[in-house]
């Protein structure tokens, strides 16, 4: 319950800032020529690709698969990372662009908006990090193994770790084709 009181907090946060966002960018002096750079669309096919690795990790451990686990897990963290550097890369695009984050206010919610998402994804990376070193530790006991698969509680965190990498993914998605869409 907490988690979903936290998410809808967040999705919050978000929509008022695309409503200022949009706000600064419907303004007749708006900084008009943003261009959103390619590498922010790898970002997202890989943050998208992430998702599905960790749908593959919530089978392997049902599965009872502890190596499966474990390497879908490492993959998805690898795949935030990338995100990760996708999101720098485009800021550098921005950059170049002539989009500042001390400029006009339009590009000033682009990096911000961007910034906050990633901030988020980072605490679900670290999240990530835990749920790693945990299979790592049990994968190769068999009975440590088996007492992680049938334990509820290691069952409901991997199950909320997917639910908020999954939102996550989700409001990427959306800011994307947000941004997307006002340029």
């Amino acid at each position: 319950m907490l988690l979903l009181l936290g998410l809808i907090g967040i999705a919050m946060i978000f929509v008022f800032l695309l409503i200022a966002y949009t706000v600064s960018v419907n303004n007749p002096h708006a900084f008009a020529d943003i261009r959103l750079p390619k590498i922010f669309t790898l970002g997202t096919l890989i943050l998208l690709g992430s998702s599905l690795a960790l749908n593959l990790a919530v089978r392997a451990y049902h599965e009872d698969n502890m190596r499966q686990l474990n390497f879908m897990i490492f993959l998805v963290l690898l795949m935030g990372g990338i995100f990760t550097g996708c999101q720098f890369m485009g800021w550098l695009g921005l950059k170049e662009g002539g989009v500042f984050l001390n400029g006009h206010s339009s590009g000033t919610f682009l990096y911000v908006i961007s910034g906050l998402h990633l901030m988020h994804l980072g605490g679900g990376m670290l999240f990530l990090v835990l749920a790693l070193v945990k299979t790592y530790q049990v994968r190769k006991d068999p009975v440590k193994a088996l007492i992680m698969v049938t334990n509820p509680f290691e069952r409901l965190r991997l199950e909320l770790l997917t639910l908020y990498w999954h939102f996550l993914t989700a409001l990427w998605l959306v800011l994307f084709f947000y941004f997307l869409y006002q340029f």
